[in-house]
């Protein structure tokens, strides 16, 4: 179904006082606009332009105006780089889209070196969009649905065996060969050591740690009060005793007054930002023995790896790392890994002969 003359209206008014208004501003005029629009009947058109919402521009300002506040902006970035570099491939109006230009596009994307998971991210960004225009009534169905996606070789899942976070560990130990401790020396590791157990015990996302204030931990319970930007909604994660006691050891040497539970090591820099918990976790990993990749997602994978390993229910792990409606397909696929054991042990505990 296309849009209708009265939700013409209501888009192009808003797309025109988009420059001037905020995100929470846009969306009360947005519902005023439906409830005084509702009862009216939109006949003449002649004071709007006749083609502008057959444009491309015109339907990116409407969803840069609609969508995009409801996505951080990292993904929103990532949507319009996907949608800009489809509409410079195909030179068509969004409108007139067919499955035919998805597929040529993402055979194109492919032939450039990049690999089949990453071609099924470009579809899945496209068809996002596609589904959005939909549901605006902007075109009648999603082109992207009869595209089919990419074989992909799934790799395994990267965590870290329990020998290797002794090793990392061991990389926040004070190493100064005199008996003088040097005092920058010293408040860096109690840093990355706190760092390393909370990221570890939580498994936050690094933008969730990067937020997270002291206010939000209960050191009665072990309990952190943490925002999943992801999906706009808060969730209680856990510190275990080791973690607890590393994080309160640091942040009881800290004399600013800074909020944050994580403050960058140069003075007066405040919060620490994502870059810096990445360059953290690749110093503890250049000061161990080890010789592999060590960055946040890899703490997050271990845990829900290791929580699997015990048993926990596939379910409760995915609701723990802050996944959507407990979803299990994504916990399958990146993050908690089976071991074979598990598998060999399932078939003598359900499937063997009585």
């Amino acid at each position: 179904m296309a849009q209708t003359k009265k939700e013409i209206l209501r888009d192009t008014i808003l797309t025109q006082m988009h420059p001037y208004l905020n995100s929470e501003t846009m969306d009360i005029l947005n519902q005023v606009l439906i409830k005084v629009l509702y009862p009216v009947d939109v006949i003449e058109l002649e004071t709007l332009p006749a083609t502008y919402e057959t444009t491309n521009e015109y339907v990116l300002k409407l969803y840069e105006v609609k969508k995009l506040p409801k996505l951080s902006k990292q993904t929103s970035r990532y949507y319009l780089l996907t949608i800009n570099r489809f509409i410079e491939f195909t030179g068509k109006s969004l409108l007139n889209v067919t499955d035919m230009d998805v597929e040529l596009y993402l055979h194109a994307y492919s032939k450039k070196g990049n690999a089949e998971a990453t071609v099924n991210n470009e579809r899945r960004n496209l068809s996002s969009f596609f589904t959005w225009m939909r549901k605006s009534h902007l075109v009648t169905e999603n082109p992207v649905e009869n595209v089919e996606k990419w074989s992909e070789v799934e790799k395994p899942i990267d965590y870290l065996k329990d020998w290797e976070m002794e090793a990392l560990r061991d990389a926040c130990k004070v190493k100064s060969s005199s008996n003088l401790v040097d005092i920058g020396e010293y408040r860096e590791c109690l840093r990355d050591r706190a760092l390393l157990e909370f990221l570890r015990s939580t498994a936050v996302r690094v933008g969730e740690c990067v937020a997270t204030n002291r206010e939000n931990v209960n050191w009665q319970t072990g309990e952190v009060l943490v925002y999943g930007e992801k999906t706009k909604a808060y969730r209680t994660a856990c510190l275990d005793d080791m973690a607890k006691y590393h994080l309160k050891k640091y942040i009881d040497s800290r004399t600013d007054e800074y909020e944050a539970l994580f403050v960058s090591l140069r003075k007066g820099h405040g919060r620490i930002h994502k870059t810096g918990i990445e360059n953290a976790l690749r110093s503890i990993a250049r000061r161990s023995i080890l010789t592999r990749r060590v960055y946040p997602h890899l703490l997050r994978k271990t845990t829900a790896t290791n929580m699997t390993k015990k048993g926990c229910p596939r379910e409760l792990v995915a609701f723990y790392l802050g996944h959507k409606n407990g979803n299990t397909k994504t916990l399958n696929k990146h993050y908690a890994a089976t071991d074979p054991a598990q598998i060999t042990q399932a078939f003598w505990k359900y499937g063997a002969a009585a």
